[in-house]
């Protein structure tokens, strides 16, 4: 098998391209790009050369080293380049396709980025301009410091070119030089990532380059000995944008990371539709998206052991609104956007009504509450906001001045980003699914042996491989082959994430249930299906409902005594998960007749509007704290008139009425006198409640039921004696 040697490493490199402006009516930034190809010639030349820059995302940078906002295009689909895209490549027929027929790749779009070690700048040096030749031919250099330089051929004077016998062609005059430092410059893919990762798949299995070692297995069943398969030449648009200098940045609003994002965005939405998680992540005119971002940045940069990481999340599934898929992951982009809709745009109704309408209210009409919320009066001094040019009152949802993000962003992380923070990692439910993952990902070290360097990757950094694991595996059932040449590590590396993923569960069953064992079959049943409660929208929505309407109850006005008192409340809530099995195994369980949630909906299929019960069991979780928790006991009520008024209603529709009509009468009171029974063994087997305090509650409502079915028997009696 022949292997080209590695091209050796260059301290420039310089192609040849067509310039180009691109700048529509009204728009104040310009983006200038460059029209090119890279060549699968092994590095022999200098477009061989810019195929090595053009590496993914998830190349250029290290995980560790990335912000959140950085990470949004780091992952792949290599089971669709590796099984759809790479066999195109290199010309193996597809159904209903002929050899004969032409392809082509359309050319891949990157931004030409500064950095700074692994770290991206925000702005590029400072232009400067300075005056060149090249053979008698008078050029104008734009050096972007030492990262990139742009030569071009000097247009001459109209006067100039009308002593000559022949007017310059207008396509030489377009033509320039680009010359790149590799070193202080990369090229990050804003459209084409699996385009470019066909061409460098083949271009590593011809070179024997294949430095992240990880990624390789998907690709061995590549023929580096295809004819002419050097010389292939991928078409490549290189994007820069000459007003986002450090000289300029006085008068720039964006910097590059956000002219990237947008970019991204704007290029997909024309093309492939992102997924909506993606959407909301790079959406820079809603504060709501903005603040989802920077919480999971605040995630992204946290290095407590036993807080929330990133791999506790799925921040890109490709499905719109979906369960998570992701066993490790306990929440996501959607829970958290719907999270941080309602705590900071919701109506009062909303917040401090307990039966209210989930979305009633929760709109862009309640900025007020937003501007509220995040204590912008508070936290900006009359002499910032003069400055900045902002006026407060004017703040809103998806009218702000963009400029000002930064100081909106970290007022969020101070307040409500601290409290979604801590309540997503301290609360016992998913304090113990954390430990549990730490506990597994430990167990599973070291992590550069074989396959157990694609599990660890699948699992902990890269959303995308984990997709790409199981369509592969399946993939390899089908086909019933092992692949040819070496034996690939994907089938073992899947069997090694699936053993972790297993392991994970019995442990988090275990922690969760305080056993000195591992968990049965039954307990592990049970156990996975109540954390896809404590995983749901519903839930952790209704977590902050809860929260909401203490901070509104207690009129809580400051913003660290808020968050004190949040961690307060959450330690009641563990007191009552760690000290009564109940709380643990029953509360929670839709499958269980006993349980609230049984008694609230029987089918036990969850929806978000379902927040509002989990809002109400919260508060039940804080009862009989009367000293530290106030304001509750008229949600309960209330909510527990609705739990009994819920059940009657359901057994009368559900339970076959008698044969006899005689006897309706004294069915529907035993079927009332049922239904009070099972709320009141609902509570004593779920929560340790009072049961005295509830039978008060529920007395009226009962009373109530009963009195209009004597009322309806009456009436019933009176038409047949008229009759």
């Amino acid at each position: 098998m022949h292997r080209r040697p590695k091209p050796p490493k260059v301290s420039t490199i310089d192609v040849q391209g067509v310039l180009g402006t691109f700048k529509v009516p009204n728009a104040n930034l310009t983006v200038e790009y460059f029209l090119t190809y890279a060549s699968l010639d092994g590095g022999d030349t200098p477009n061989g050369q810019l195929l090595n820059l053009l590496v993914p995302v998830r190349e250029v940078f290290d995980l560790d080293d990335l912000d959140f906002d950085h990470l949004l295009q780091r992952d792949l689909d290599d089971f669709r380049v590796s099984e759809e895209m790479l066999p195109y490549l290199l010309g193996e027929g597809a159904a209903g396709e002929t050899l004969s027929d032409p392809r082509f790749f359309p050319p891949i779009v990157a931004v030409i980025v500064p950095v700074s070690g692994n770290k991206m700048d925000e702005l590029y040096p400072e232009c400067e301009e300075k005056s060149d030749e090249d053979q008698g031919v008078p050029l104008k250099a734009f050096k972007y410091g030492t990262t990139f330089t742009v030569k071009r051929e000097v247009i001459k004077e109209e006067e100039e070119i009308k002593e000559e016998k022949e007017k310059p062609e207008q396509l030489a005059q377009s033509l320039v030089d680009l010359c790149i430092h590799p070193t202080n410059a990369r090229l990050v893919i804003v459209d084409g990532q699996h385009r470019a990762m066909a061409m460098l798949a083949a271009h590593r299995s011809i070179s024997n380059n294949w430095s992240h070692s990880e990624f390789q297995h998907f690709y061995k069943e590549i023929d580096p000995d295809v004819p002419i398969l050097h010389q292939i030449q991928l078409p490549v648009c290189l994007v820069y944008f000459p007003e986002l200098t450090s000289g300029e940045s006085s008068k720039a609003q964006r910097n590059l990371t956000m002219a990237c994002r947008k970019l991204f965005l704007d290029v997909n939405r024309n093309a492939r539709q992102p997924s909506k998680a993606r959407e909301i992540l790079l959406d820079d005119t809603d504060l709501v998206a903005c603040f989802t971002r920077q919480l999971f940045n605040m995630v992204k940069n946290n290095t407590e052991y036993d807080m929330l990481r990133l791999h506790h999340t799925e921040y890109d599934n490709p499905h719109d609104k979906i369960p998570i898929t992701r066993p490790f992951a306990l929440t996501s982009v959607y829970i958290i956007f719907d999270i941080i809709r309602f705590v900071l745009l919701s109506s009062n109704n909303s917040i401090l009504k307990p039966t209210a309408s989930y979305y009633k209210g929760r709109t862009s009409e309640n900025n007020q509450r937003l501007r509220r919320e995040l204590y912008l009066d508070d936290t900006l001094t009359e002499e910032e906001k003069v400055s900045l040019g902002i006026e407060i009152s004017n703040i809103e949802q998806n009218n702000y001045p963009k400029h000002a993000e930064t100081i909106f962003r970290q007022c969020f992380k101070k307040g409500w980003g601290q409290v979604i923070m801590n309540s997503l990692s301290k609360l016992y439910p998913f304090s113990k699914h954390i430990e549990a993952v730490n506990t597994v990902l430990k167990a599973g070290e070291p992590y550069h042996i074989g396959e157990n360097v694609i599990a660890h990757t699948a699992l902990v950094q890269g959303q995308g491989l984990r997709h790409t694991l199981d369509e592969k595996q399946k993939h390899h059932k089908n086909r019933n082959s092992e692949g040819s040449g070496e034996e690939s590590k994907v089938p073992k590396a899947w069997e090694v994430l699936q053993e972790m993923e297993e392991s994970f569960k019995k442990h988090r069953a275990q922690l969760y249930l305080e056993l000195s064992s591992d968990p049965d079959d039954e307990q592990l049943k049970m156990v996975n299906s109540i954390f896809d409660c404590f995983c749901s929208n519903a839930f952790q929505t209704g977590l902050f409902m809860a929260f909401a309407y203490l901070k509104a109850k207690l009129e809580i006005e400051d913003r660290q005594e808020f968050i004190q008192m949040v961690d307060k409340w959450i330690s009641l809530i563990n007191n009552k998960f760690q000290n009564f099995k109940g709380v643990r195994s029953v509360l929670f369980n839709h499958s269980d007749p006993r349980s609230l949630r049984y008694i609230y909906k029987p089918s036990g299929g969850l929806i978000p509007s379902d927040g509002n019960f989990f809002r109400y069991l919260i508060l039940e979780l804080l009862s009989g704290h009367d000293d530290e928790v106030t304001g509750i006991r008229e949600a309960q009520r209330e909510w527990r008139k609705k739990l009994y008024t819920t059940r009657y209603k359901y057994r009368k529709e559900t339970d076959p009425p008698p044969i006899d009509d005689n006897e309706n009468t004294n069915y529907k009171i035993d079927l009332d006198e049922k239904t009070f029974k099972e709320i009141i063994d609902a509570f004593k087997d779920s929560l340790d409640i009072n049961v005295e305090d509830i039978n008060h509650d529920l007395k009226n409502v009962r009373q109530s039921i009963s009195q209009s079915i004597l009322i309806a028997v009456e009436e019933d009696e009176e038409d047949e004696t008229n009759d």
